[in-house]
């Protein structure tokens, strides 16, 4: 029993230093690991700091080159420092070099039924002259001659730069803000002659001399509301008489028009306005109008191609001397739709339908269908062919166009001339 006892005792503490054993070597192998990790912990220390002198250095560095650039520069004149409660006006910008462009626009057209036969004539030679004139406001001038007149101040209006509240106020000469086209300059038209409709209505585009203020709403859904006061708006034609009482803000014209456009997809936009203006005096013209521009412009990797798709109708109600004296009151309307597509940088075509009457007098109805074709050598440089169907009251005609516009000078080829 004794001998068995002692064995048992041995057993015990064989596995009592083997447990001991192993504490130790883990134990050993545990300070070993830390001891590994401490080294790696100083090592990365000693590196952010290497980095952060190195950082510290170039700061130094640049400071002194700060300061040494002030010491340069020259001392402000405190005496034309404007005093706290002003405001510092900037000089103008491009005050020696204000943006100038000069527009050459020929035609030769022929005729197969109508009076006007074959011949050349000068569609536009127009200088058109922009600059800002201070930080608010700035200016510009149109002078335009055609085959049928000599040079005229076509427009010349100043309009403001920074008001308050999304606004912009324009005034002077210049051609308010009715429709698309019609207060678009003849080269601007994607086709040769501007609609018989337009021409018809407002003289060919719609001059008028006044103020007209535009406020964009702060949404974001762009949406632009004009209004203007003028003398009138357009030309009579010679022939007629607008009836026209004694100089009063009841004779003055008077315009609203709110313009809207809306992103459909990523490829597709419209544009869609009112236009409508009238006097007071229940004597004078009142006119409604409506015009609406759908846009297909694909990806960006077909910049250049795309279609558009544009209309305006209007209808007119005027009072017109009659040529005993009195007067007659005539109500009218006309319009035009056309498409084109782009094929290119250089290349496009479409089609014109337009509906056009006589302003007063008996209704003389001329209707025309017009296809063109139009080449771009370079954005400096544009040939049009165009030709139109016109059937008129009591007779047809074929008229056949060439166009040659050349641009000298700044000009755009923006998002609205689409």
């Amino acid at each position: 029993m004794g001998l068995d006892r002692f064995r048992i005792q041995l057993a015990i503490f064989a596995f009592a230093a083997l447990l001991l054993a192993e504490s130790a070597a883990s134990e050993e192998s545990e300070v070993a690991k830390l001891k590994e990790e401490l080294a790696a912990t100083k090592s990365d220390l000693a590196d952010t700091r290497s980095a952060l002198a190195r950082t510290q250095k170039l700061v130094e560095d640049l400071a002194l080159k700060v300061d040494d650039f002030g010491k340069q520069a020259p001392a402000v004149d405190s005496e034309r420092t404007p005093p706290a409660d002003e405001t510092a006006r900037l000089p103008p910008q491009n005050v020696n070099n204000p943006a100038i462009s000069f527009v050459v626009d020929g035609k030769a057209r022929s005729n197969t039924q109508g009076d006007d036969g074959v011949g050349f004539l000068l569609g536009s030679a127009e200088l058109f002259i922009s600059a800002p004139i201070d930080p608010f406001l700035r200016g510009y001038v149109s002078i335009n001659a055609t085959s049928d007149e000599s040079f005229d101040v076509e427009e010349a209006a100043l309009v403001t730069t920074a008001l308050p509240s999304n606004l912009t106020v324009k005034g002077g000469r210049f051609f308010a803000d009715v429709g698309r086209f019609p207060h678009w300059h003849d080269e601007a038209l994607p086709f040769v002659e501007r609609p018989q409709s337009i021409d018809r209505l407002f003289g060919g585009e719609t001059r008028a001399e006044g103020v007209e203020t535009s406020w964009l709403a702060p949404i974001d859904q762009y949406f632009e509301l004009t209004a203007g006061v003028y003398n009138s708006i357009g030309e009579i034609p010679d022939d007629l008489g607008s009836v026209v009482g004694q100089p009063s803000y009841s004779e003055l014209t008077y315009l609203v028009r709110p313009h809207t456009y809306v992103d459909l997809t990523d490829t597709l936009n419209v544009e869609f306005g009112g236009t409508f203006f009238a006097s007071p005096s229940e004597t004078r013209r009142r006119l409604y109008g409506v015009d609406l521009t759908l846009r297909h412009q694909p990806g960006t990797s077909s910049f250049y191609q795309g279609t558009v798709v544009g209309s305006e109708w209007y209808w007119n109600d005027q009072d017109f001397l009659d040529a005993d004296g009195g007067s007659s009151r005539f109500r009218r309307n006309g319009g035009y739709g056309y498409l084109e597509s782009f094929f290119g940088r250089s290349f496009s075509g479409g089609f014109v339908f337009d509906h056009a009457e006589s302003i007063a007098g008996e209704t003389e109805r001329e209707d025309t269908y017009s296809g063109f074709v139009t080449w771009k050598p370079s954005e400096f440089q544009r040939l049009r062919f165009q030709l139109d169907e016109i059937d008129q009251t009591g007779k047809n005609d074929q008229r056949f166009w060439l166009q040659w516009t050349a641009f000298i000078g700044s000009h755009s080829h923006g998002f609205a001339n689409r």
